[in-house]
């Protein structure tokens, strides 16, 4: 039976900030299935963004996409998507907006168009820019979109325009190019409850590691809630422990303290 299911956001938690995962992490991951626990992978990236790491660290559970896409020991469970009606509604009016969108599925990324917010943030992510096809809403399967704005006061003013416009969407600012969307019926929590409510895992105990708004609904559903220390405020305050930053050490920290490794 599996002691523990341990969830971890990427970016700001499992991620160094040049995205990379340290040595130490690693190990201490390996040390975390050798003690017979399951690592989960839980992000807003999508699958196919993820592939790699999984490949690379040996995690083999994955929530991709704010829960659009569930992966239990390597085999894709769940593909759900956004109403491709409200995709479309959502996209004419970022065109109608001046606003450059993104579609994101598991396969990939298209782009409504280029600005220097949507070039800054792949350049933040270290990704090459998608293709750029600004009528591909007309036939997207999407698990989740970005809006291109900015993290500040006009930025925040379309965030809650666009909440108003489309109360079927959950908006996370996270980054400070864009936020990203996704339907309110999926989220890290769903996700969390998929795999938690799978055989396998059933009974064993649970913990989440993050750091953004966007982890507060996976904290809804775990026993144990860990916040980095560059965790945001909101998050922490959703925390039963605050390990260290992701830029020193904190994964290894906090499993240490829960006698996980």
């Amino acid at each position: 039976m599996t002691r523990a299911v341990v969830f971890f956001d990427l970016d700001g938690t499992l991620f160094q900030d040049d995205k990379t995962v340290s040595p130490a992490t690693r190990a201490a991951l390996k040390q975390l299935v050798a003690n017979g626990n399951e690592p989960v992978i839980a992000t807003g990236r999508d699958l196919w963004e993820i592939k790699d790491l999984m490949s690379s660290t040996g995690i083999t559970n994955a929530i991709a996409g704010n829960g659009a896409t569930i992966v239990a020991h390597g085999d894709i469970v769940e593909r759900q998507y956004i109403n491709p009606e409200l995709t479309r509604a959502i996209s004419m009016q970022c065109a109608a907006d001046g606003l450059v969108a993104a579609w994101y599925n598991e396969e990939g990324t298209v782009l409504s168009g280029l600005d220097d917010l949507s070039r800054a943030n792949y350049e933040d992510v270290r990704q090459t820019l998608p293709p750029v096809q600004p009528d591909y809403y007309r036939k997207a399967r999407a698990t989740r979109m970005l809006i291109f704005v900015p993290n500040n006061a006009a930025g925040r003013a379309i965030t809650d325009r666009y909440r108003a416009l489309f109360p079927q969407i959950s908006f996370y600012h996270d980054s400070p190019y864009d936020i990203d969307l996704i339907e309110t019926r999926l989220s890290k929590e769903s996700g969390v409850n998929s795999l938690l409510g799978r055989a396998e895992f059933r009974g064993a105990t649970s913990y989440a590691f993050g750091d953004g708004d966007n982890d507060l609904p996976m904290a809804r559903a775990v026993d144990h809630v860990v916040a980095m220390a560059n965790a945001s405020p909101e998050f922490k305050a959703a925390a039963e422990f605050i390990t260290r930053s992701n830029m020193d050490g904190g994964i290894e920290f906090g499993l240490h303290h829960y006698n996980l490794i």
